[in-house]
């Protein structure tokens, strides 16, 4: 037990103090906080950042990785690359959003070209700089590894080994993960809320009976299973009606067929499985107030995307409001968190647990 506790989650007033904040509410509030969640965290933790039919044809993707601008695309060998985002000659980004790269990238500023394998191929003006030697020059290159197709990247100089990383996500949807599913839907939300509180929404269970007692009525929420693997929240949630389960994706498990499953990758890559569809959620920090969420579906090719967008944002936008809502309220002297459910919310417990032990506080 923390004698010096201020709330229910386990944080100490010098846990606090010692990543800049001074009262529990700014861990949703103080750019110090986010500093250093975006240092201990972020910047060591591997991100999706694409999907594969984001970066086919020659297309790039832009991303900020824990601070560090970040650009995935495939060189002229297919081979899927990382770099960070920012020319060797004065350090702006080279592109924004996502697009197509062009035999070359070239930088806005100054027009020095670079290759899609990173290295510099054109400076103007060479004879300004006599003594420059292009092979000094490359773009500086990130971990980047694709999986099912899913592009993820690592702006950490060592980063944590991705299989290991992964494991326990994959054994649980690992029937997903043998089939040839594409992403038939991707929908960008800019949220009003710290992307903690979205995260420890995923995996309060507590919260199923009420704020989704109309989209999640379907499921039986005594039966809800999860557990925590390592870094990874696992759970799965029957139907009340087993019998009336569509048919859905072929291949998969009779359990996922006939239930939903949510799970969640630290630090903020949500899982979300069912009988049509597997998506994710990625909440990236854009400030203290305000995350960066993107929804992707995955499926077979021929599959309604429209449908299976509008059945995750029918529970997807009631939890955002909730967040948004909830943030709101952080900016108040009085705000905190008080007793905690017993076994509902103990995944939010053991998530702040997490996050102390990456910002060793």
């Amino acid at each position: 037990m923390i004698v010096d506790s201020v709330d229910a989650l386990g944080w100490s007033r010098s846990g606090l103090a010692a990543i800049g904040a001074t009262r529990f509410g700014d861990l949703y509030t103080s750019e110090a906080v986010l500093a250093a969640e975006r240092s201990g965290i972020f910047s060591r933790s591997w991100t999706l950042v694409a999907s594969a039919e984001q970066i086919a044809d020659g297309r790039y993707v832009t991303a900020c990785l824990g601070g560090a601008p970040t650009v995935v695309w495939r060189d002229a060998d297919g081979v899927c690359r990382a770099f960070h985002n920012l020319c060797r000659h004065r350090g702006i980004p080279l592109l924004d959003g996502e697009g197509p790269t062009g035999r070359y990238v070239t930088c806005p500023y100054h027009q020095w070209s670079f290759a899609r394998d990173g290295s510099l191929v054109r400076v103007p003006q060479p004879e300004q700089f006599p003594d420059l030697d292009p092979a000094d020059y490359g773009l500086h290159p990130m971990a980047v590894t694709e999986w099912h197709g899913m592009v993820f990247a690592c702006p950490a100089p060592n980063p944590p080994d991705f299989e290991e990383s992964i494991a326990p996500l994959a054994e649980r949807i690992g029937d997903y993960l043998e089939l040839p599913l594409v992403e038939v839907g991707r929908v960008d939300y800019r949220v009003r809320c710290n992307w903690k509180l979205l995260v420890e929404n995923h995996v309060d269970v507590y919260h199923l009976w009420y704020l989704h007692q109309a989209s999640l009525a379907a499921y039986r929420h005594p039966s809800f299973e999860w557990e925590w693997v390592g870094d990874t929240w696992c759970s799965d949630e029957p139907l009340k009606d087993p019998s009336g389960a569509p048919d859905g994706i072929d291949g998969i498990t009779e359990a996922h067929r006939t239930g939903i499953g949510a799970h969640l990758l630290f630090p903020n890559l949500m899982v979300v499985t069912t009988a049509d569809y597997l998506a994710t959620y990625d909440a990236r920090p854009a400030g203290p107030e305000h995350t960066d969420l993107t929804l992707r579906v995955r499926s077979h090719p021929d599959a309604d995307s429209d449908a299976l967008i509008a059945a995750v944002r029918s529970f997807l936008a009631e939890d955002v409001k909730a967040c948004e809502s909830l943030q709101t309220a952080t900016s108040s002297p009085h705000f905190g968190v008080g007793v905690t459910a017993a076994r509902h919310e103990a995944p939010i417990r053991q998530l702040h647990s997490l996050l102390r032990e990456r910002l060793a506080v």
